[in-house]
């Protein structure tokens, strides 16, 4: 078994090592977190006055856009999640801890299912919504800690403006017992990544007026030099089965959905044939939203603009297709006016690719990450027309845990 070490501490009193099978350290639900801190305090120092704690925090900023004036950004720090480390009963006997002499502190922490309901506390419109901002949150922006870029972390496409993070806290606090409160006086953090086991939900309903998903998209087909039009070309989707993985850098194939879409041409009149069927391309959207008020709700994809103090940020990367596409149409009639169409479908084998990692869906008091699946269909219309269109489709999809 490995050994992570990192200090943090400019006196380099504290070190704090978190032990982890492999050189890239990410734990699950209900997967147990051991350690240890080695602290030398440089003057003689209270045991009860130190504590080991596995947090939870949330950072979000946003711009003041209602300010006449150039204003920085609002920034709102909040911890979500706090366990204590009982101290070992066997240091308990020295109530002093001796200035110059090391002591090690071990730890263990098993990463809860859930937070306590006190994490959770504002108003939201049903039980179900309190439900899911009581879900552990995945790790989100763990790359952009800087004492964790030995570790080859990869992007998870999210933004500076928005974080997840976890880690063990080591403290030491000082006492005034006129004031009958603590003051921390020294602290050391070391991240962990957590990647929450979540089981898949049901399909979201996606509404005509959604900005971020469009389950059904038609374009006219054109053909010849005066681009005639010869028909009606339309292509549509459902979400497809959750992605599931079992690890944050996940091999080519393993973490994979099956994309099905249903094309249909409809053509302007007798004899035109439906296009062909040139090419397509397969995304994957990271949609992060992010504010500084907690939501009631699950943010409105609809429209961005009924938030206050909010954020989105969203970056795409490619999918891997396991097989080109073949397109075969048939000719129906249409039920309604018996006349001949077309229909055929495409189903995309879609896997994640390796160089990205891929923060499991939640939704938070103040953070949320959601995914879709974008499809891209290249075309030409039948006959001599050499002109290239395209249309696409956008779905959700959910990455689960496992």
């Amino acid at each position: 078994m490995k050994k992570v070490n990192l200090s943090q501490m400019k006196s380099s009193k504290v070190k704090i090592t978190v032990h982890s099978p492999s050189d890239f350290p990410f734990f699950r639900t209900h997967d147990t977190i051991n350690g240890e801190v080695l602290f030398t305090p440089r003057q003689e120092t209270s045991i009860q006055d130190i504590s080991i704690e596995l947090v939870g925090m949330t950072i979000t900023e946003v711009e003041n856009m209602n300010a006449h004036i150039a204003t920085s950004p609002t920034q709102l720090e909040r911890k979500f999640l706090s366990m204590q480390q009982p101290i070992s009963e066997s240091l308990w006997d020295t109530k002093r801890l001796d200035a110059g002499q090391t002591y090690r502190f071990p730890f263990t922490f098993v990463v809860p299912e859930q937070l306590p309901v006190q994490a959770c506390y504002h108003q939201c419109e049903h039980h179900q919504i309190q439900q899911q901002h009581l879900q552990l949150p995945a790790s989100l922006g763990f790359h952009t800690q800087t004492s964790t870029q030995k570790y080859g972390v990869r992007e998870d496409m999210s933004p500076d403006m928005a974080r997840v993070s976890y880690g063990i806290r080591f403290a030491v606090w000082k006492r005034n017992e006129k004031e009958d409160r603590a003051k921390k006086v020294q602290s050391s953090i070391y991240p962990v990544q957590i990647m929450p086991v979540r089981d898949e939900h049901a399909p979201i309903l996606v509404t005509p007026k959604c900005r971020y998903y469009r389950l059904s998209s038609e374009k006219s087909v054109s053909k010849g030099v005066m681009q005639r039009s010869s028909g009606k070309l339309t292509a549509s989707s459902n979400q497809p089965p959750a992605i599931h993985i079992r690890s944050l850098r996940p091999r080519i194939g393993e973490a994979s959905t099956t994309l099905k879409l249903n094309l249909q041409f409809e053509p302007s009149k007798e004899g035109e044939l439906p296009p062909h069927i040139l090419a397509s391309k397969f995304q994957l959207r990271a949609m992060t939203f992010f504010g500084l008020k907690p939501w009631q709700h699950c943010p409105d994809l609809s429209d961005s603009t009924t938030w206050e103090q909010q954020g989105f940020w969203s970056e795409y990367v490619s999918l891997q297709s396991n097989s080109d596409i073949v397109v075969e149409w048939k000719a129906t009639s249409a039920k309604e006016s018996g006349q001949r169409i077309f229909t055929a479908f495409i189903e995309a084998h879609l896997s994640l690719p390796s160089h990205r990692t891929y923060p499991t869906t939640f939704h938070s008091c103040l953070v949320s990450r959601v995914y879709a699946l974008k499809a891209i269909l290249f075309y030409r219309g039948y006959g001599k027309n050499r002109g290239t269109s395209q249309l696409s489709i956008s779905v959700p999809v959910e990455i689960c845990g496992s």
